[in-house]
């Protein structure tokens, strides 16, 4: 299959499907923007997802409107089709269920081993995190049990409105209809469509208002929250799978290391940015990345001491040299500078005197001009000329260094305001 079929794709929420020439169905996935996360699969290098594209001739997708429907949409598909690349790129261990266990008063749990209960199960779902936030919604309006074994005093849940009480504690008789009622109604809600359940429910809710059923029809009322609320969720769906993101973003820093010719890869990376107003409210910032992930723990802030008129290159001088009295932060693999030529020059003259410049790569990004400086005796790179990962990764982490200046340079400001 050829990366070509991305100019039919569009830019939507839903779920796509590789299929075979004679249109068997080989993977089920979502996304929040159909040809990006497609595109993805294109430029990934995981052996199983290139066998995929090997072996698909066709891709079909359903546009949704929401991230909730593209969640239960591909779970519905999975277990429809159960596809033999979503077996083999997700291990089964790996997909979640959320179960009913067969009772008077049946409680409700998620588990990633169905095989381990005997109990009714509605998936698979491949968003533990999204599903757990999901069923959490449906509780705040349609109560419903977790409480695996019965107990003699009324549960803290019951307290907070989130189940009935009785459908969990000893020798206690509730109403079975209602929670009956509630369980069917949930069940409903992760296995189909959302909007089509939200219809049906405007229409029950009319009926029971016309016969003054009021108690029944503030029941559905409940429901239909609920549903809205679902349906406005978003940050349901990730990316990529843990897998993929592993596989990429170690592909991403080998490219990194092999490009710049360093004796490792680079797990441990700096970046730095400065940022002033002619002059005034001087700051400097230092982001860390641990094996291509930022980490926010490590972030430090600097107030530039030694530089009174503008001059970006000197405060980057300054900063690392403030830097390197900290040996307990520890010794980065590259350091990226925000900046050109001139940048990279005072950078490594810091790192001369610090006495680690044997020790630390650093490279300065030109973001006026889209170029990579590496080398002071050598021509800058030309970041289109880079593969797409690598330079995207660039630019993310000159993103983040950038966003963290402006916001202390902006903090300090209003702080001098007050």
């Amino acid at each position: 299959m050829e990366e070509s079929v991305l100019k039919n794709i569009p830019t939507k929420k839903g779920v796509y499907l590789f299929k075979d020439k004679k249109g068997n169905v080989l993977y089920v996935g979502k996304a929040v923007n159909l040809k990006e996360r497609i595109r993805q699969h294109f430029r990934s290098k995981n052996p199983k997802i290139q066998k995929l594209l090997e072996t698909a001739s066709d891709i079909e997708y359903i546009v949704l409107d929401s991230e909730a429907e593209a969640l239960l949409k591909e779970a519905e598909l999975i277990k429809k089709f159960d596809p033999l690349f979503n077996q083999l790129l997700r291990d089964d261990t790996q997909y979640f269920y959320v179960g009913f266990t067969k009772e008077i008063y049946p409680k409700i749990f998620v588990t990633h081993q169905p095989h381990k209960y005997t109990a009714e199960f509605i998936g698979p779902f491949t968003e533990g995190q999204a599903l757990k936030k999901i069923l959490k919604i449906i509780r705040q309006e349609i109560p419903f049990c977790t409480c695996l074994k019965p107990h003699l005093s009324t549960c803290l849940n019951a307290h907070l409105g989130l189940c009935y009480g009785w459908c969990c504690k000893k020798n206690e008789i509730g109403d079975k209809d209602l929670y009956s009622e509630n369980i069917r109604k949930i069940k409903e809600i992760l296995s189909g469509n959302l909007k089509t359940i939200k219809k049906k429910l405007l229409k029950e809710l009319k009926n029971f208002l016309l016969k003054d059923e009021i108690e029944k029809a503030s029941r559905i009322k409940n429901q239909i929250i609920a549903i809205n609320k679902i349906l406005e969720q978003t940050n349901l769906i990730k990316s990529f799978n843990k897998e993929e993101e592993k596989i990429n973003i170690l592909k991403v820093l080998k490219d990194l290391k092999d490009l710049l010719h360093l004796d490792k890869i680079p797990y441990f990376i700096e970046a730095y940015d400065i940022s002033h107003h002619s002059g005034k409210e001087k700051v400097g910032i230092r982001v860390v990345f641990k094996e291509g992930k930022y980490d926010k723990s490590n972030l430090r802030k600097f107030r530039i001491k030694t530089i009174i008129k503008p001059d970006d290159p000197r405060m980057i001088y300054e900063v690392l040299k403030r830097r390197f009295n900290h040996p307990e932060w520890g010794t980065p693999d590259l350091i990226l500078i925000d900046g050109g030529k001139t940048q990279l020059k005072f950078a490594i003259e810091a790192l001369k005197e610090a006495g680690v410049e044997d020790k630390i790569k650093v490279i300065a990004y030109a973001k006026p001009n889209q170029l990579l400086f590496y080398n002071l005796q050598k021509d800058p790179l030309k970041l289109e000329d880079l593969p797409y990962n690598l330079r995207s990764f660039i630019k993310s982490i000159d993103k983040i260094a950038h966003r963290a200046v402006i916001k202390y340079h902006r903090q300090l400001k209003e702080r001098k305001l007050k």
